[in-house]
């Protein structure tokens, strides 16, 4: 997704012999895991069945526990896949994209796994996300209404939280560029500061920001450089330094006074400007 996961983000967080030696209680030793016999398939299709009806049930906490004991008989596929949905419905949304990335480990063409990913995914606001989800689910059914009706659905919330995050930025574009609020400073000093990471952090969790950086900075990309490739570059840099302006202005005024910036618009960096006016001898308070 440009500047997002796209190239991991259907794959495990980590080994599948790690998650199975989690979910089984295995010694830290073993290095390949049994194979189940018919009886364990059996008995884990049992408990599988059993946790569908607890879902139906709407009783999605005792589904989870029987999907657990089947995964433990058996590492299907079908069996995460069932537990995710069972931790969407308990909002539980990180481990059910965690379930739907082990199913697809396990079995890479299963589309159900994709689609519910999307649906979790798009539970947190990550349409972005959601869409490739939906996508890769299409590629392997193309036929599916519920998968169409759901790509539609983030793409339009993709959208619109673009057009959200256009809005808070101001239009800028009629009335020219805001000044940057990082003008002038010493912008290396200012990037190793722990507040300004700590705010840049905060950002950048938000879905609406990530999408805004990503598609600004994915237009980049493909334009090979070009002028309207570093425009965008450009204008995100300065849209992100608006928004942090917003957040804290505070701590950018500070910063702005430690690291020799001038106020937005002062055209000097003495550190003069209506909130650190001038001293005696012309310059501002340090």
């Amino acid at each position: 997704f440009s500047l997002t996961d796209a190239n991991y983000a259907f794959q495990p967080s980590k080994p599948l012999i790690e998650i199975f030696r989690s979910a089984e209680g295995l010694a830290e030793g073993e290095t390949e895991l049994p194979e189940p016999t018919e009886a364990d398939k059996e008995q884990a299709n049992k408990l599988k069945e059993e946790g569908n009806e607890l879902m139906k049930a709407n009783q999605p906490d005792r589904a989870v526990q029987k999907y657990n004991e089947a995964i433990k008989l058996n590492r299907d596929p079908v069996y995460f896949c069932n537990r995710a949905a069972a931790y969407c419905k308990l909002e539980q949304y990180d481990l059910a994209i965690q379930d739907c990335r082990t199913a697809l480990a396990l079995d890479a063409s299963y589309s159900k796994a994709y689609g519910r990913m999307g649906l979790a995914l798009s539970f947190q606001n990550r349409y972005e996300q959601a869409v490739e989800a939906y996508k890769k689910a299409l590629e392997l059914e193309p036929d599916n209404d519920s998968y169409k009706k759901n790509l539609k659905i983030a793409e339009d919330k993709v959208r619109e939280q673009e057009q959200s995050t256009r809005q808070q930025f101001g239009a800028q574009g009629a009335q020219g560029a805001a000044p940057n609020p990082f003008g002038g400073m010493d912008l290396g000093a200012v990037l190793n500061n722990p507040a300004m990471i700590n705010m840049a952090t905060q950002l950048m969790s938000d879905p609406a920001i990530q999408n805004m950086m990503s598609s600004m900075v994915g237009g980049a990309m493909t334009q090979q450089g070009g002028p309207q490739g570093l425009g965008n570059l450009m204008q995100a840099g300065q849209q992100l330094a608006q928004q942090m302006q917003q957040m804290n202005p505070d701590l950018v005024d500070q910063l702005r006074r430690q690291f020799g910036g001038g106020p937005p618009g002062s055209g000097g960096n003495d550190g003069s400007g209506p909130n650190n006016p001038p001293g005696p001898g012309g310059a501002g308070q340090q």
